[in-house]
């Protein structure tokens, strides 16, 4: 039973180490070292224990709460295959997971007990947890307690439900198309893979096979984009509206391909990001896609003066935030992220606005997007930053949820800079 052994190893360099997942799995494949058949297996195990730790977690505490964290660790991967992927047989296990449970000096009536109350069927959620309580959700969802109940407040109770249903599911493939290549119709001729996607311009990857393999993607007809994001720039007349373009990012994001790419390269564009490495990669794809019309720089927020030298028509704050959109996409979420982190993250938004709204133009427009769920960061920041500079005012905002048709979560304010006409 190697593979268990291995997943546990691995949720140890996560937990203990504060490893991401992808870099916790390489490490143990190389070091220990792991078959490549195996492989599949391990990263399978170890991914259930993560989509369910809480619940799990939960469950073996509970009776066991003096366990060393790399034998809770190794019964908490045995009861995710066997309660949820069930990848190793039952019977296989059951020996297994005996013998193991025995060997720590848990009495032999105990591991009965403990097995034949976690055996596939079995509901794990006992009845001393109602289902009408936040502790419920938080072990059936495998979210922190804190972040459903700031959920329910911010959003409602119906809203919450349909946000953690939707985080159990896996986030759309989304593509944005490269209008200066192809069309959707030719994306979806030359690759069944791909289906049409809700809004304009976009498509949906549902292969199997790693999208970064796919000809049309290696070839630069797609590239990966948040649907929510093109459905709000579809919104916008980027040839008659705007000239000059001011991209700040503290965040990554692919806005510097698309709004040339849906401009056919008119306008002037110019991106900030805040490190050398994202810059080199910047300029990179731009010149992979033949855009043109772009200048990168490495800057912060606040040093934004020392590079742009006339105001913008449109400056678009991407801000670095809680990332509540990665829970999909990141098993090891809720292992990293913590509630004390939003502090300091909503400092770092309101320095980031104050800055970027520097270099706005009189009657031009300033975005500020963030790929979360959170009021905190979202409308009540904007509200902040609105009674602070009274020289701009809201002309649109959306919360997108994981639910929606977009398949997104992320919050956009739009702004305009009011004329002086003194």
């Amino acid at each position: 039973m190697k593979a268990f052994e291995h997943a546990r190893d691995i949720l140890l360099d996560i937990i203990e180490n504060q490893q991401p997942f992808s870099v916790a799995i390489k490490r143990v494949f190389t070091q220990t070292p792991v078959e490549q058949p195996l492989q599949p297996l391990v990263r399978s195990l170890t991914s259930c224990e993560l989509h369910h730790h809480m619940l799990l977690n939960h469950v073996v505490t509970k009776r066991y709460p003096d366990l060393a964290l790399k034998d809770r660790l190794l019964i908490q991967v045995i009861l995710g295959n066997n309660v949820f992927i069930k990848r190793v047989p039952y019977p296989e296990v059951a020996i297994y997971l005996r013998d193991f449970m025995v060997s720590l000096g848990i009495e032999e009536q105990s591991v009965e007990q403990f097995m034949l109350d976690t055996e596939p069927g079995r509901q794990l959620i006992g009845p001393d947890v109602p289902t009408n309580t936040v502790e419920y959700l938080s072990l059936r969802f495998n979210t922190p307690a804190w972040l459903i109940t700031m959920w329910q407040k911010h959003f409602g109770i119906p809203n919450t439900y349909k946000i953690l249903k939707a985080n159990n599911q896996a986030v759309f493939q989304a593509c944005r198309i490269n209008d200066l290549k192809a069309n959707a119709d030719y994306v979806l001729e030359h690759d069944s893979y791909f289906i049409k996607g809700p809004c304009p311009n976009t498509v949906i990857y549902q292969g199997r096979e790693p999208l970064k393999l796919r000809p049309l993607y290696k070839d630069n007809y797609v590239f990966q984009q948040r649907l929510a994001v093109t459905d709000i720039l579809n919104k916008f007349d980027f040839s008659t509206m705007f000239g000059d373009v001011l991209i700040v990012e503290t965040r990554p994001n692919a806005l510097y391909l698309e709004i040339p790419i849906a401009t056919n390269n008119k306008n002037r564009v110019q991106v900030a990001t805040n490190s050398i490495a994202r810059k080199l990669d910047i300029q990179k794809a731009i010149g992979s896609f033949g855009l043109a019309n772009i200048v990168v720089f490495e800057s912060t927020p606040k040093l934004l003066i020392s590079h742009v030298s006339h105001p913008q028509d449109f400056v678009i704050l991407v801000s670095n935030c809680s990332k509540f959109d990665l829970i999909r996409s990141l098993p090891d979420f809720f292992i990293h992220f913590k509630q004390d982190n939003i502090d300091g993250l909503i400092a770092e938004q309101k320095e980031a606005l104050h800055e970027s709204s520097k270099f706005v133009a009189e009657g031009g427009l300033f975005s500020y997007g963030i790929n979360t769920i959170n009021k905190k960061e979202g409308q009540n920041l904007i509200a902040n930053f609105l009674s602070e500079h009274q020289d701009f005012t809201l002309i649109h905002e959306k919360q997108y949820f994981p639910f929606d048709e977009m398949n997104t979560a992320l919050y956009m304010a739009i702004m305009r800079k009011k004329i002086n006409n003194k």
